[in-house]
């Protein structure tokens, strides 16, 4: 997977929106998170850029390749699978994102608008792997 490192830190700034968007973030989520960009070896300087982005269509705009656009459906998938429970506005976000991004609803981990939570979670261990590669 080649992404780049501005593409990779959009992606996580994605990921971390869907995870503050119910307002109260689950203590699973939140390991997942941490989980991700421990994976991705995210730096300071990077986080720092993270917090200042607050505009979604503005990060989603900096996410322009295949696998970067891959890698941001799989983790949306993760965190909104890590509580066992998709709930309905991750649910509306999630396919705002993919319609926007021009990810097709016929992802793996989607059926007729579900989440398949076991399959997400069996493929936890090859999500965050495949971040460890992109930092190195």
């Amino acid at each position: 997977m080649t992404i780049s490192r501005d593409e990779l830190v959009n992606v996580l700034t994605v990921v971390n929106f869907l995870a503050h968007a119910e307002r109260e973030m689950h203590a699973a989520e939140k390991k997942i998170l941490i989980a991700v960009f421990k994976a991705a070896a995210i730096t300071p300087e990077e986080q720092k850029q993270m917090k200042e982005n607050t505009s979604l269509e503005e990060m989603l705009k900096h996410i322009q390749s295949v696998e970067a656009k891959h890698a941001l459906v799989e983790l949306m998938a993760l965190v909104a699978a890590s509580d066992g429970v998709f709930e309905d506005e991750e649910r509306v976000i999630i396919k705002k994102i993919m319609k926007r991004i021009g990810v097709a609803d016929d992802h793996p981990y989607f059926d007729d608008n579900n989440l398949d939570i076991p399959s997400v979670r069996a493929n936890v261990g090859k999500i965050l792997n495949s971040f460890k590669t992109l930092a190195s």
